[in-house]
């Protein structure tokens, strides 16, 4: 299994895909295929973020190594149709890379990040990735690399928690990074560990686990069983860190294997709400995907728009203006996969339409302050073809055109 994408890997098998055309995505198989699976304080994060590393000094995104042309300011994208949500926050997903790329690698990914002019990046923490034996303290060496070049150009950095070394697992399901931890005491002392390292380097945004309610909790997706985690993980993340901004695990809108195990986000949070899970938390984190145009894609309108929402599941639990953040949506090139060659660039093109659109209609949702594009780069081995940035490093329209909307967006601040 590829580290660098841990918990992207198990679509691979997935048939479905979202075909991207004339900027209306369709379902060509079951589920909602365009998903690439795997209160608190305030809507804003931490009340204050302390910490040495002068991350709130943004610096200038320099030259980088980038292959391609780089898109410039002057994008071609219309800001006649284009959203200008003033109160989003911008953030770019780069799964588990980052904590593995080259030092070259490194600079360009955040340098085209801080062009984009995106606030955060998103980053897997998995604990195999620090801890490989018990017998180990863990080494954080590879993640300092990163947190050091997110703080240099303003970025905040968003953990992703979750990943357990095989031999923290519990016996069911050893053999996958997905299963949850067999003691979440021994988990909980790792957290809270790397919480009080980076805290003091200006990280305080955490996210426990990823897609909790599909079999990215393996075996099966347990919200009773997810809370008490939850709640023990939050409680650590606290008392290394007080201005720590936790987030519930994002999760999926839908399953792209029909019949795999899932549970929908209303039912999810509904449960995770009666067991006192929503008490440790600052927020609720959800990945839309939508299949087809975002205003009528189920996915989208599971937010606010249905009578099992995610805003109905926080109303009847007591906690209405909980902040939903988008940390994962995005737009495939399954041509690029499935074929035929000669719908990738009409899909590329159509992927633009799409992130135009996507940010339009969030941006119009009660609770959404978020959003985060997922992804950076392709990996088509991985079947992962959603990137800002082609396999071969080239840059596709979408990067100048969300680079516009986010400037559009910010100049009405």
């Amino acid at each position: 299994m590829n580290s660098r994408r841990r918990h992207w890997t198990f679509i691979g098998a997935a048939a479905a895909a979202v075909v991207i055309g004339a900027g209306v995505a369709t379902a060509v198989s079951g589920g909602d295929p365009g998903q690439p699976t795997a209160f608190g304080h305030s809507a804003g994060g931490p009340s204050t973020a302390t910490g040495t590393s002068g991350a709130t000094q943004p610096a200038g995104a320099g030259t980088g190594s980038a292959s391609g042309t780089v898109p410039g300011a002057t994008s071609t994208a219309s800001t006649a149709d284009t959203a200008h949500p003033a109160s989003l926050k911008w953030g770019l997903d780069y799964s588990d890379t980052l904590t593995f790329d080259t030092p070259d690698q490194l600079k360009t990914a955040l340098d085209d990040a801080k062009r984009l002019g995106m606030d955060y990046v998103r980053v897997d923490f998995g604990w195999e990735d620090y801890q490989g034996s018990a017998d180990y303290p863990p080494d954080f060496s590879k993640f300092d690399t990163v947190v050091a070049a997110a703080n240099a150009r303003g970025l905040k950095v968003l953990a992703t928690i979750g990943f357990p070394p095989p031999w923290a697992r519990r016996d069911a399901c050893k053999d996958t990074s997905l299963c949850p931890p067999a003691d979440n005491a021994v988990f909980a002392k790792f957290v809270k560990q790397a919480v009080a390292r980076y805290s003091a380097r200006g990280v305080h945004y955490w996210e426990v686990w990823n897609e909790p309610n599909i079999d990215a909790w393996a075996p099966l997706p347990n919200p009773a069983d997810y809370t008490k985690l939850l709640v023990t993980i939050s409680a650590a993340i606290r008392a290394a860190d007080p201005h720590a901004f936790v987030l519930m695990g994002g999760l999926a809108a839908d399953h792209p294997s029909p019949g795999a195990p899932f549970t929908s986000p209303y039912d999810f949070i509904t449960a995770v709400a009666k067991a006192g899970g929503l008490k440790a938390v600052d927020g609720i984190g959800y990945h839309p995907y939508p299949a087809g145009d975002p205003a009528n894609s189920n996915t989208f309108l599971a937010i606010s728009k249905s009578p099992t929402s995610i805003i109905t599941a926080l109303n009847e639990a007591g906690a209405p203006n909980m902040p939903i953040w988008i940390t994962e949506t995005g737009a495939n090139i399954p041509a690029l996969i499935w074929g035929p060659a000669s719908q990738v660039k009409p899909q590329e093109t159509s992927q633009v339409q799409q992130v135009k659109r996507e940010v339009e209609v969030l941006s119009s949702y009660p609770n959404v302050v978020s959003f985060f594009w997922f992804s950076y780069q392709d990996d088509p081995a991985d079947h992962l073809v959603f990137g800002l940035r082609r396999g071969d490093g080239t840059y596709r329209p979408s990067f100048a055109a969300l680079q516009q909307i986010i400037a559009d967006g910010k100049k009405t601040q």
